[in-house]
């Protein structure tokens, strides 16, 4: 009686101890995505590999809304992005006074300075 009672707790044992190790192992902490760089994209947001982070053609189309906005006569003749310098030539109608000339130069590297921070504007403005 006393050996079946002692085969019967080993069975017993046993078969918890298998009911445990098949259990699922859940961790507390959290995981990175599965980006490729790490987990780097949830720390630093400004990297351009992050969703939240603002691409070329997004600045140009926010600097040539800021531009626009300011001053609908000029048109935009081109802007280029070259590291943080941003590059703008603007046409501003013809027979523009020299001082209206340099009035639209200074607001609009004041709007583009307060569009888009990271950028540096050097801006250009001709009569055409």
């Amino acid at each position: 009686m006393l050996r079946s009672l002692a085969v019967l707790l080993s069975a017993a044992l046993a078969l918890s101890g298998l009911a445990a190790c098949q259990q699922k192992y859940s961790k507390n902490s959290a995981t990175h995505t599965r980006d490729g760089a790490l987990g780097i994209t949830e720390t630093n947001p400004n990297m351009p590999l992050s969703a939240s982070y603002r691409t070329y053609p997004d600045d140009l189309r926010v600097m040539q809304n800021a531009i626009s906005q300011q001053f609908p006569n000029v048109s935009i003749a081109s802007i280029s992005l070259n590291g943080p310098t941003a590059y703008v030539r603007l046409n501003a109608p013809a027979h523009t006074p020299p001082d209206e000339i340099e009035r639209i130069r200074h607001g609009a590297t004041e709007a583009l300075a307060a569009a888009a921070p990271r950028y540096n504007a050097n801006v250009t403005v001709t009569a055409k």
